[in-house]
């Protein structure tokens, strides 16, 4: 059998898209990524969506959207906490104007499961995953290990003792299995600002971490991945291959 190329350490679920998201221990992986990942997004007007960055696309800087935490219900409902302690729930009227009361525009939630891309928010494919190997490679001056929470990857891996720096970037275009999923590594991750910014009380700005990644590893860090086939995933399972 083929040596386990890492280990899950954490899985990290973003229900609204550039808000800060919650940790599991388990979830389920489809054809649109980790359950419930950037099923919501924030629409202004216009009907481009609210985000902690800007393009060319549909994508608008909305300056606040990473001090607010995104949770999931018992009951399946997506919460919205302000930084004041106030929620708003996804999808309701009283959500849509508190949100825009709060952050200074006319803004409202949509729902990504009327054919935007795999039915969800995601930017280039519908799961991220990043390694120890990485996050080691990408650390501060001091020596303190990138904090995965600014790349807001779905599984953070860790990796063995001896795996090479940026080890995922040597996967890319390998099938691997993680728990019950079988797993298609699409591309590296090309990173962008919404790496040097803070995220509310969690992470603080760190304005050279953008600059670190390029220097380091050509502006990428992490992996896209596509889910061939659907299963659980779960803290502690082993990424393997699945290409031999």
């Amino acid at each position: 059998m083929d040596p386990a190329l890492g280990t899950v350490r954490s899985l990290h679920r973003f229900p609204v898209k550039s808000m800060r998201g919650e940790t599991l221990g388990r979830a389920a992986l489809d054809e649109a990524g980790l359950e419930g990942d950037r099923a919501w997004a924030l629409l202004d007007r216009l009907r481009n969506w609210a985000s902690a960055k800007t393009n060319r696309g549909r994508w608008r800087l909305v300056d606040g959207m990473l001090d607010l935490r995104a949770e999931t219900a018992g009951d399946g409902a997506v919460v919205v906490t302000l930084p004041d302690g106030r929620t708003a729930v996804a999808g309701t009227a009283d959500g849509d104007a508190l949100l825009s009361e709060h952050l200074g525009r006319e803004l409202r939630f949509d729902r990504g499961d009327r054919g935007y891309r795999w039915g969800r928010h995601h930017d280039a494919a519908p799961l991220h995953l990043v390694t120890s190997s990485t996050l080691g490679a990408l650390a501060d001056d001091d020596g303190t290990p990138l904090d995965p929470l600014r790349l807001r990857a779905n599984v953070v891996l860790d990796t063995p003792p001896g795996a090479p720096e940026f080890a995922e970037d040597g996967w890319v275009g390998r099938r691997l299995r993680l728990g019950g999923a079988l797993l298609q590594v699409a591309e590296a991750t090309g990173r962008c600002v919404m790496t040097t910014r803070a995220q509310g009380d969690e992470v603080p700005a760190g304005p050279t971490v953008l600059r670190r990644i390029g220097a380091r590893n050509g502006a990428n860090a992490g992996v896209y991945l596509a889910v061939v086939r659907p299963g659980e995933v779960a803290v502690g399972d082993a990424l393997v291959p699945a290409d031999a």
